[in-house]
């Protein structure tokens, strides 16, 4: 005989509600969206394709992290010129950014749960090939690569912020020295009005650096300096290496990759000082008492939890944002990446992804 419902154990009831909001966010998921999809490297349209699975990812990808997967309604994304370069497996849906609420969880997830919001950077090289996935109304991730979206945050500017954020968090941190002081807190951020630059400059700012030296172009000169920056070099009347002195940087963060940057930066750089390039430029004749190191964030994306949670503390202390933002939507993403692609983007633009019930099928 059935037991009377007050003498059921909580877990009882807790349990058919956790199956209800799955199954009622599993209900609303279609079988296919419209997403920007690439066929080859060079190859890529909107179309029509499946909406991604939980699962889908340890099929697709091999040595991947201890890690459940998440099927996330992605709300907004964001263009970052690492986007633009796609490698396999093919047919591949593009995009890294994402901000949007998590819609189903394998039974295996701990932390997250239907109805979480959250952002990621979910661009990442994996042994057999590049995760991607953003730029469609529905994404799969993995638990790992998955934080808390801030509390003051709304999805647009939330959206904008992870690849970037985490690519100068651990830029400065991981290759560039942070946390600062005054002894060593002098930062030279070369191009400080894109997205990396801008959160760069803040984050140089919030690890303690007290002297913070940019490049920008005039009309930006306000832009940088409202982010942090102490001085602003205008890169069309001036040389940066020109204007900072000899030994007078503790840390140069190139942001640009202009060829020659890094011996140029050479002698910038005090004794035990930072390069840190984000494109590869590093000195052919490096000094054995600088640290000089490439970087490339996608390279270190399986796990981003705890560099989330950090980044989210910075955040929600309100001493990293992203004040400038352009819209465009997800039909007209090709434009946005055209505008990206002529490389002189303030902030960030952002892509405004449709609900499943507002889609176009291509």
């Amino acid at each position: 005989q059935e037991q009377p419902e007050t003498f059921r154990h909580p877990i009882h009831s807790a349990m058919k509600l956790a199956c209800a909001s799955v199954w009622a966010a599993s209900a609303a998921v279609p079988d296919t969206m419209t997403a920007l999809v690439a066929t080859s490297a060079t190859q890529k349209s909107l179309k029509t394709f499946p909406t991604p699975k939980l699962g889908d990812l340890h099929k697709k990808f091999t040595n991947l992290p201890e890690s459940c997967e998440v099927l996330v309604q992605v709300a907004c994304s964001s263009i970052n010129p690492a986007d633009g370069y796609v490698s396999g497996p093919f047919p591949q849906v593009m995009g890294s950014d994402l901000a949007g609420t998590v819609v189903e969880v394998e039974e295996s997830c701990k932390r997250l749960k239907v109805g979480d919001k959250v952002w990621a950077d979910i661009g990442a090289v994996t042994s057999s090939g590049k995760e991607n996935g953003a730029y469609a109304p529905f994404a799969v991730a993995l638990e790992t690569q998955l934080g808390p979206m801030p509390a003051n945050l709304g999805v647009k500017e939330a959206c904008s912020l992870p690849k970037v954020a985490l690519t100068s968090y651990k830029a400065l941190v991981w290759y560039g020295g942070a946390p600062y002081t005054p002894s060593n807190g002098t930062v030279v951020v070369l191009g400080g009005s894109g997205g990396t630059g801008t959160t760069g400059i803040q984050l140089a700012k919030a690890l303690g650096a007290t002297r913070i030296i940019t490049t920008t172009s005039s009309a930006n000169i306000d832009y940088v300096k409202g982010l942090g920056a102490t001085e602003a070099i205008d890169y069309h009347q001036q040389n940066w290496y020109d204007v900072v002195k000899d030994g007078e940087a503790d840390v140069v963060y190139d942001c640009v990759g202009e060829a020659g940057t890094g011996d140029q930066a050479m002698p910038k750089l005090k004794s035990g000082g930072y390069y840190v390039t984000l494109r590869g430029v590093l000195p052919k004749k490096p000094r054995a008492d600088v640290h000089s190191n490439g970087f490339i964030n996608s390279d270190t994306n399986l796990a981003n939890l705890e560099v989330l949670e950090a980044i989210r503390s910075i955040v929600e202390a309100d001493k990293l944002r992203m004040p400038n933002l352009k819209e465009y939507p997800l039909s007209q993403i090709l434009a946005a990446f055209n505008e990206s692609s002529a490389g002189h983007v303030v902030g960030k633009l952002v892509i405004d992804v449709p609900k499943p019930e507002e889609m176009e099928v291509v």
